[in-house]
């Protein structure tokens, strides 16, 4: 009787994990709780349902140190309001691609990365880094650019579709 209660406990507790933790993780958060991508890497989400009432349906808060909460406690990060949960980002702007470096965004500046253009030649011109901004495209270094914010960081540029 006592291995079958343990079974039963265990299989219930597994049960209650995926019905409470499900709605919470990163894939399942509303395109809105990124504010479209400004922010990256969900660290915590806070069901705060009596905050509709100051917030609305949603507020881009920003930065925020973290601390006491709807009684819990809240990590430092970019905090999104989407009713009825507070979204917790790591990061403002795309995390960096594998091999992308953070410059090559400008550190944030633009997200939603289109494209990498090999153009070792543009150093002469460009030096280490530029942050060029917007560009339609169009032909470049012997290749079709796309149009996006463009950012140098030798010997690549990086194509972004969102300024953040």
């Amino acid at each position: 009787m006592t291995r079958k209660m343990f079974s039963l406990f265990g299989v219930l507790s597994c049960l209650l994990g995926v019905l409470f933790c499900l709605p919470v993780m990163a894939d399942e958060a509303p395109p809105e709780a990124s504010v479209n991508g400004k922010y990256s890497e969900l660290i915590q989400v806070l069901p705060c349902p009596r905050d509709s009432g100051s917030y609305g349906e949603f507020r881009d808060y920003g930065h925020w140190g973290g601390g006491a909460w709807c009684g819990k406690r809240g990590k430092a990060g970019y905090w999104v309001w989407v009713a009825p949960n507070w979204y917790v980002w790591k990061h403002k702007g795309a995390r960096a691609a594998d091999g992308v470096p953070p410059k090559a965004s400008a550190n944030g500046k633009y997200s939603g990365l289109v494209q990498v253009m090999n153009c070792p030649k543009d150093r002469g011109s460009y030096g280490k880094y530029r942050d060029y901004g917007w560009w339609g495209g169009g032909g470049w270094c012997g290749q079709t650019g796309k149009a996006g914010y463009w950012v140098w960081v030798a010997p690549n540029w990086y194509v972004w579709s969102n300024r953040n």
